[in-house]
């Protein structure tokens, strides 16, 4: 059954435009749909559990550091959740988190919900697809928890799962995003290290050296933790370091689930921008 993974943006409601990455790891039986460009028509019922958060849309007072701006106090946080049903056979239940403040921008909240919807509609994808009758009902769940909230940004870690009707195993997806409050932008690697300096290299060494040691470096695939970014595009944080999230079957077999690893700022703050948006974590 392929291990999804994809990160992008998504409106999902009657008819659902999906675009999904390429390059997942596979299981025995079915598994979410990897085909690009694909319109699906399935009838789908939501019901969400909480109203969406009200956002002050008047310019607020902030303040600002280097290249930075604050808020003037933390978001207070909420959790929302997406639920309903896929006829003929599928049902999702998903929480993801919201937040509202002074200063926080409009996108913010359709940043933290966008991986739900991406998962819902790969969800929908393959039960559209699948041709098969008489069999038990299909369940998505799982959702998002928050790694860090300050007057900054916002990080979050989402961790979902699948499980097939009449399926002896399930797929396992995961995803982070770190969004800026004060403008609603996503926030990459390059947006947090000096492009030039070994951020990656540092990642790679530290996720090696973590996974070989609670895990056995028999049991590690070092592929999947080679200096390459794609193997690091599933990157939070948290007030202790840089949270890596790796797929299922990426860093090692299935047993393994979704393994995730902290890399301490001590071992990757000089690579920090200072003048970045999360320089404030390393700063002192």
């Amino acid at each position: 059954m392929p291990n999804w993974s994809a990160r992008s943006i998504l409106t999902a409601a009657v008819v659902v435009l999906v675009w999904v990455t390429t390059g997942c790891a596979t299981d025995a039986g079915r598994g979410l749909s990897e085909a690009r460009d694909q319109t699906v028509v399935a009838p789908a019922t939501t019901s969400p559990q909480a109203g969406v958060a009200t956002v002050t849309l008047a310019a607020p007072a902030v303040s600002s550091a280097g290249s930075w701006t604050f808020l003037p106090a933390t978001p207070l946080l909420s959790v929302e959740r997406l639920t309903g049903t896929i006829e003929p056979d599928g049902t999702f239940d998903m929480a993801f988190p919201s937040v509202d403040g002074d200063g926080v921008a409009r996108g913010v909240d359709a940043r933290l919900r966008q991986p739900v919807e991406h998962a819902r509609a790969l969800f929908a994808a393959d039960l559209f697809e699948d041709e098969s009758a008489d069999v038990e009902p299909s369940h998505l769940f799982g959702g998002g928890i928050v790694s860090l909230l300050d007057t900054r940004v916002v990080s979050v870690e989402y961790d979902l799962t699948v499980e097939w009707g009449g399926a002896a195993s399930g797929d396992q997806w995961v995803d982070a995003v770190v969004v800026d409050l004060a403008d609603g932008s996503l926030l990459g690697p390059l947006d947090v290290f000096y492009d030039d300096s070994p951020w990656l290299e540092a990642l790679a060494r530290v996720a090696t050296a973590d996974l070989g040691a609670r895990f056995g470096e028999s049991v590690v695939w070092p592929d999947g933790l080679a200096v390459e970014e794609s193997n690091f595009e599933n990157l939070a944080l948290s007030a202790e370091g840089v949270v890596l999230l790796f797929d299922r079957y990426q860093v090692g077999p299935g047993v393994l689930g979704a393994p995730r690893v902290t890399v301490p700022w001590s071992e990757i703050g000089e690579f920090v921008d200072p003048n970045g948006p999360v320089g404030h974590l390393v700063a002192g």
